[in-house]
């Protein structure tokens, strides 16, 4: 009487990447690891948190890009981190701000690696995240040091300084007025708040509305409003 040869296990990765061509090369990454996964590729957070919170979801691994289209990526890491807590998350972004990666790292990220970062590829950061290891990019490791042996840095010493009506226009939205809305109350046109706004995204580094205020928090400039 012969044995049936047991089949391997199907491992589970979720993929957050707003870019088609780098959510690829992340699967690419991926299939290189040998054993057999099936990757659940999401461009944005709101679809990776429905797959995620549906009752029969596994994951064995989460990689997730910060700069996502709707949902701020600290968020998406904090609520999955919070419903699988032994599942490992990495952050593969293009983010690398002081305050970005230690936030990142309290959310639930157990690694956090710099897109197009050549001293580690995807690959071998991601055998090294499934080992138990804690992968991060050279670049970034000074900032573990600097928390290691101090206080913890300042919240955004990275951040480019926002003008008064910046910061005005952050505190309108964050008490849920529109761009109109806000505008009126600025005493400026319309067009002028949209300008505002694209100097927002630049300098918070972010692509969102929601986003915007999040970081605007995070750094605590709307601290007072």
């Amino acid at each position: 009487m012969t044995s049936a040869i047991p089949t391997p296990a199907v491992r589970q990765v979720v993929v957050v990447e707003d870019d088609p061509a780098f959510l690829r090369a992340i699967g690419e990454a991926v299939v290189q690891l040998g054993d057999q996964w099936l990757v659940h590729g999401f461009r944005t957070g709101s679809e990776a948190l429905a797959c995620c919170h549906h009752p029969a979801a596994r994951l064995d691994l989460v990689l997730v890009d910060l700069g996502l289209p709707d949902i701020d990526g600290i968020e998406v890491i904090r609520t999955i981190h919070g419903r699988f807590p032994a599942v490992p998350i990495m952050v593969i972004s293009v983010v690398s701000t002081e305050a970005r990666v230690l936030t990142a790292i309290r959310a639930g990220a157990l690694g956090y690696i710099l897109k197009g970062d050549s001293s580690m590829s995807m690959t071998r950061a991601i055998e090294q995240l499934m080992a138990g290891n804690y992968p991060i990019s050279p670049k970034l490791a000074r900032y573990l040091f600097k928390l290691a042996g101090g206080e913890p840095p300042a919240g955004a010493p990275e951040l480019p300084q926002l003008t008064s009506k910046e910061t005005e226009l952050l505190k309108h939205l964050a008490s849920g007025k529109s761009y109109g809305q806000a505008g009126e109350a600025m005493g400026v046109a319309l067009s002028t708040v949209q300008s505002y706004i694209r100097n927002l995204y630049r300098k918070l580094d972010v692509h969102s509305q929601t986003q915007a205020v999040s970081r605007a928090r995070e750094h605590g400039l709307l601290a007072n409003g």
